[in-house]
């Protein structure tokens, strides 16, 4: 099966990551799509808990639940492994399966900060995404709309309502666990 790794922080959701995994599965060989959500940011970034990003993310993608899913791989390697690390524990585990690796276009100016990105590619195909302000030719299909967690989070700590920024499942939970207020 070929496999493609959409990691992240998810913190929370939004409709960009759900864009972004329907493009790569509408435009690359790709049979399913895992988003894997990171357990400890690299960079130290403060997170929403683990589980609750993950519940997230299963509500995000449950209308696409046939061709996506998320992974609790980052959960199994060490707190703080990077993805490199992550990709060590993972492959061997899956030796019949192809794996991709997405990156958003903008990712793309940082992979010198990355644990061993060389190796990272040459463990697994990179499937590079537009975003917008960040062109590059390696990046293939059309620019998604602009939407950050970031943004989303200010949104809710101001006590407005993101409304389609969110996949549907997101937002409900959300309102029922204001947890970024």
């Amino acid at each position: 099966m070929r496999i493609a790794l959409l990691g992240g922080s998810f913190n929370p959701p939004h409709l960009g990551h759900v864009l972004n995994a329907c493009h790569v599965l509408a435009a690359h060989r790709v049979d399913r799509i895992w988003l894997m959500p990171v357990y400890r940011h690299a960079f130290d970034k403060a997170l929403a808990p683990f589980d609750v990003r993950c519940e997230l993310c299963e509500r995000a993608i449950a209308p696409f639940a046939a061709r996506m899913a998320v992974t609790r791989v980052e959960q199994e390697v060490a707190p703080g492994s990077r993805t490199v690390d992550v990709l060590d524990h993972l492959l061997p585990r899956h030796p019949d399966d192809e794996f991709s690796l997405v990156l958003g276009s903008d990712l793309l100016g940082e992979v010198h900060l990355w644990k061993a990105f060389d190796r990272i590619e040459q463990m697994v195909r990179i499937i590079v995404v537009p975003r917008a302000g960040y062109p590059d030719p390696r990046a293939q299909g059309p620019v998604l709309p602009e939407v950050s967690s970031t943004l989303i989070r200010q949104m809710l700590a101001r006590g407005e309502d993101p409304g389609a920024l969110l996949p549907n499942g997101v937002r409900d939970y959300l309102r029922e666990h204001p947890i970024y207020r």
